[in-house]
């Protein structure tokens, strides 16, 4: 008889019926402090495993594993908290289908979004830095306005080289944007309830603006150049939170309002709140007398059709605080709103389709209602503040003819109307030209449209006289304004 003997095969262990288990070894929870920093936790897990989290704060090192039976370090780096208030999440720890949980708490950080630190006794730029070197530098010879234009030479607009359309939303350099700075005051000085930010300068000019209960600052702008303030933080019992003074320099008062801030992919995107704005005080004018602060500003839109923006209720209070309490609406039939941006301004919108020597001749008229608005707004005392959309075309025109009616020299009227070049898209360049302006470049330099269509005009109006004169011939006979309209804007602006 044969008989034949087989092995039976050897079968491994099934992992698979192995009941996956992830255990966390130690702390389960961690409390953060508001800087970025780094800490390890432990576990085990007889599964192959991962480490994740729903948000992008956290980072792991290592971030999956092979299942052992000892323990695993894991490394987390998280960034600081953008925000004042706490933020929170779980770490989640995947075997198989066996999970570990541990949770984060990240303190907020009380200066979140606060501007460079102001201390009493310091002296601090008001304007844009960009704006300050182009103004500084630059000296343009009267009637030169067809020769050339040095705003290229700047960094800070499209010139073609620097921003696209692609990423002026998240690298624009904000150059129409005056300096921000930020008041501060100790934890445990503070009292409950909301505080109060008092603000004054040297001209005469102050301010109120109420600070949310638990803030640790607040930020400050759209200062005066060359200017001496007094600032204090009360609490709503009056005890003294902070207070000082502060000096200024300067070239230009520039102002920006604030509007709701767009996100992509978490990213925040440029562009937002009032933009391309700046008051028409402080040049000199050609018999050394200087316009005034804080009477008449140029700026882009404040309000709009299609949407609540570009200001928030923050921007509202914003325009308040500066003490403007006029707007006058240069735009057109298709973007015209007929209510002020804020509530209480005086308003007026004339509806003018089109910016230059058309404005100013076939829509003399409506050029004349527009300069006496303005003449009335500062006999009231009411600062105005005129644009149209982007606050370049139509309003630039009428800025032309402010500046040049109150006296300031041709060549350096095309350093302000050139301002607009550090200004973003949809103020400088128009977002409606993406296909035909591919750079982008800016346009609207003083060789182009505008400047050099409106220009002309007064200095052939003026003849053998000075560019003002210019202006007020056509003020008087072709938009037929009063020569007291004339005599009392001037008297009223200039010091």
């Amino acid at each position: 008889m044969l008989v034949c003997c087989q092995n039976k095969p050897v079968v491994p262990d099934d992992d698979s019926k192995t009941k996956a288990e992830v255990t966390v070894n130690g702390d389960k929870e961690f409390h953060l402090g508001c800087e970025k920093g780094s800490f390890t936790f432990s576990f085990t897990s007889n599964k192959d495993w991962t480490v994740t989290s729903d948000d992008e704060w956290l980072q792991f090192d290592p971030e999956s594993g092979k299942a052992s039976g000892s323990p695993v370090t894991v490394t987390v780096n998280y960034v600081q908290n953008p925000y004042t208030s706490e933020r929170d999440t779980y770490i989640v720890i995947t075997g198989g289908d066996a999970k570990g949980l541990v949770s984060v708490t990240q303190d907020g950080d009380p200066f979140a979004g606060a501007a460079p630190e102001l201390k009493s006794g310091d002296v601090v730029l008001a304007n844009s830095p960009l704006v300050e070197k182009f103004l500084n530098e630059v000296d343009y010879p009267d009637k030169t306005y067809k020769e050339y234009t040095k705003v290229f030479d700047y960094y800070g607009g499209f010139d073609g080289t620097n921003l696209t359309w692609e990423n002026w939303e998240t690298e624009w350099p904000d150059g129409d944007k005056p300096q921000s700075y930020s008041i501060r005051w100790k934890k445990e000085d503070m009292e409950d309830g909301k505080m109060m930010l008092h603000l004054e300068d040297e001209l005469a000019w102050q301010g109120d603006m109420e600070i949310k209960a638990g803030a640790r600052y607040v930020n400050i702008t759209n200062l005066v150049p060359n200017d001496k303030y007094k600032y204090s933080v009360t609490t709503a019992k009056g005890k003294v939170l902070a207070q000082g003074s502060f000096s200024t320099t300067g070239s230009l008062h520039q102002v920006f309002f604030h509007g709701k801030v767009q996100k992509r992919g978490g990213v925040e995107l440029k562009g937002s709140g009032a933009r391309n704005a700046r008051d028409l005080g402080g040049w000199t004018t050609l018999d050394g007398k200087k316009i005034k602060y804080r009477k008449v500003y140029r700026g882009g839109r404040l309000n709009e059709k299609w949407s609540p923006y570009p200001l928030d209720a923050q921007g509202q209070q914003e325009v308040l605080f500066e003490g403007i309490g006029a707007q006058l609406d240069l735009r057109g039939n298709s973007d015209v709103m007929f209510d002020p941006a804020v509530e209480g301004l005086d308003h007026c919108a004339p509806v003018i389709e089109q910016g230059g020597k058309t404005m100013l001749v076939n829509d003399a008229a409506k050029t004349k209602e527009c300069f006496e608005f303005v003449v009335n707004s500062v006999r009231k005392g009411k600062p105005v503040y005129f644009h149209c959309s982007l606050g370049r075309d139509r309003t630039g025109t009428l800025d032309i003819l402010l500046l040049g009616l109150l006296g300031v020299r041709e060549g350096v009227i095309a350093k302000e109307y050139e301002v607009t070049y550090f200004a973003p898209v949809g103020y400088s360049v128009s977002s409606s030209d993406k296909q035909t302006n591919t750079k982008p470049i800016f346009k609207n330099t003083r060789t182009e449209w505008v400047y050099s269509d409106v220009v002309p005009y007064f200095w052939e109006l003026a003849g053998d006289g000075t560019f003002a004169q210019g202006v007020e011939k056509y003020l008087l006979t072709v938009a037929k304004v009063s020569q007291k309209d004339i005599d009392d804007f001037r008297a009223l602006m200039l010091e």
